[in-house]
């Protein structure tokens, strides 16, 4: 288990599936965008989703305030979570696209839709 602080509009990782992993998202301030495949839902403080594998999907924050939620992943990917940080760190916040493919290929993370260089924002605070 994750907390993480997404900055206001904070567009968070392009959308993205794991074959191998759930995800649960538990938001505890703010509001989280929760794209999962092809629907959109808003979760305020106190709700949660579960994505499942295999679905194709993106967090993220459009609102003007933090979010802060902590985020499940089963099994772990710690490693996947250290990495990007790192990398997140590493590039300001923009990562190219080979770099997130690169990274996601090592940690089963299919991302979907990749950016052009220069057009990858990732910024969180967590």
């Amino acid at each position: 288990m994750i907390e993480y602080t997404h900055a206001p509009d904070a567009p968070g990782p392009p959308p993205h599936v794991h074959h191998r992993h759930e995800e649960a998202f538990h938001v505890t301030a703010g509001e989280l965008t929760l794209d999962v495949d092809g629907r959109t839902l808003t979760l305020g403080q106190g709700e949660y989703a579960v994505v499942p594998r295999g679905a194709v999907h993106r967090p993220y924050n459009t609102s003007d305030v933090p979010v802060t939620f902590f985020f499940i992943a089963s099994p772990a990917m710690d490693g996947f979570f250290a990495e990007m940080a790192d990398l997140n760190a590493a590039t300001g916040g923009s990562p190219s696209p080979e770099q997130l493919r690169e990274i996601g290929e090592r940690w089963d993370s299919d991302f979907t839709r990749l950016p052009t260089t220069g057009d990858v924002r990732m910024t969180n605070e967590g």
